[in-house]
C-alpha cells in the first residue's frame, strides 16, 4: 500500500468508555424520562422556600381540610390543620430526598471500606466482616429501623441513623464481590510488582474499575430509602411535626381519606413518581455502563 493510498483512508475516531456509555444512556428514552423526573424533584427540593407559596408550618385554622381549587390561595387544598398542601408537598420533597441522599452517602462511606478490605485482603479480615454482614442481614431492615426510632427521640437525624444502620450491607457485599473479581487482574499485579501500597492499589486501580455497579446500586437504593422513610413516617416513627414529609402526610390522611381524598392522593403520587424516576434512571445507567451492550 502506497503512502498516498494510506493517507486517503478515513480516520476513525476512537471513543472512550464514558463517551460510549453517554451515547447509550441518551438513546434510552425511559432513562431520559427518569432523569427528567429526578431533576424536577431535585429542583423542587433545592428551591423549596422560593417555590412554596407559604411556609410549611403556616396554619390557617379557618381553612382546614379544603378540597383542591376550593380556595384560590390553596390550589391543592389544605390539611387537617389548614396548612397549604402544595407547600407541604414541596417541602416534603426536600425531606424525602435529603434523607435518601444522606443515607446512601453514609452507606457508601461504610460499605466501600468494609467491602474493599474484605475482598482484597481476605483471610481473617474477610471472615470477620462477612460474619458481621451476615448478622446484620438477619435483622429485618424496617423493623430494625422502627426499633431504633422508638428508642431515640425522633426527628430527621433519628430517621437517618435508623435507615443507615442496615443500608451499607448491599454496598459492602457488592464492593467485596468486585474486589474478589478484580484483585488478580494483570494491571493489579503490575502495580503490585512496581511496589504500590495495598491501599493505593485499592483506591487508584481497583475501585475506579468497580465504580459502575456501585453507582447503579446507589441510584436504585435512593428510591428504596425514600420508600423506607415514607413507611417510618406513615407509622409515626419518622420526622417530627411540623416538618413536612410525604410519608407523614399519607399517615395523617388515613383518618380522613374516605372524604378528603386529596390528602392521601398527592403525597402518594409524589412518592410513586420519585421512585419511578430513580428506577428508570438506575436501569438506564445499568444498561449504559454495561460494556457488553451494543451500540
Amino acid at each position: 500500500m502506497t503512502s498516498s493510498s494510506a493517507a486517503a483512508l478515513p480516520k476513525v475516531k476512537s471513543r472512550s468508555f464514558l463517551q460510549d456509555a453517554t451515547r447509550r444512556f441518551f438513546r434510552n428514552r425511559l432513562a431520559i424520562f427518569g432523569l427528567s423526573i429526578v431533576i424536577f424533584f431535585l429542583i423542587i427540593a433545592i428551591f423549596a422556600p422560593l417555590l412554596a407559596p407559604f411556609p410549611y408550618n403556616k396554619a390557617f385554622f379557618d381553612r382546614a381540610r379544603l378540597f383542591p381549587f376550593q380556595h384560590p390561595e390553596h390550589p391543592l387544598g389544605t390539611d387537617d390543620l389548614g396548612r397549604d398542601y402544595l407547600s407541604r408537598l414541596i417541602f416534603g420533597a426536600r425531606t424525602s430526598l435529603s434523607v435518601a441522599l444522606v443515607v446512601q452517602g453514609i452507606a457508601l462511606l461504610i460499605g466501600i471500606p468494609l467491602g474493599a478490605s474484605a475482598g482484597y485482603f481476605g483471610g481473617i479480615i474477610d471472615f470477620v466482616i462477612s460474619r458481621i454482614i451476615d448478622v446484620m442481614t438477619a435483622f429485618p431492615s424496617l423493623l430494625f429501623a422502627i426499633l431504633v426510632s422508638s428508642v431515640m427521640s425522633g426527628g430527621f437525624r433519628t430517621v437517618v441513623v435508623a435507615l443507615s444502620i442496615t443500608s451499607w450491607i448491599g454496598i459492602a457485599r457488592l464492593t467485596r464481590a468486585q474486589m474478589l473479581s478484580l484483585r488478580e487482574q494483570e494491571y493489579v499485579n503490575a502495580a503490585r510488582a512496581l511496589g504500590a501500597s495495598q491501599w493505593r492499589i485499592i483506591v487508584q486501580h481497583i475501585l475506579p474499575n468497580a465504580i459502575s455497579p456501585l453507582i447503579i446500586a446507589v441510584t436504585l437504593g435512593i428510591p428504596a430509602t425514600i420508600f423506607a422513610e415514607a413507611g417510618l413516617s406513615f407509622l409515626g416513627f419518622g420526622v417530627n411535626d411540623p416538618i413536612a414529609s410525604w410519608g407523614k402526610m399519607v399517615g395523617v390522611s388515613s383518618a380522613y381519606v374516605r372524604v378528603y381524598w386529596h390528602m392521601a392522593l398527592f403525597p402518594t403520587l409524589a412518592i410513586a413518581l420519585t421512585m419511578l424516576g430513580f428506577s428508570f434512571l438506575g436501569d438506564g445507567l445499568q444498561d449504559a455502563l454495561d460494556p457488553k451492550q451494543e451500540e
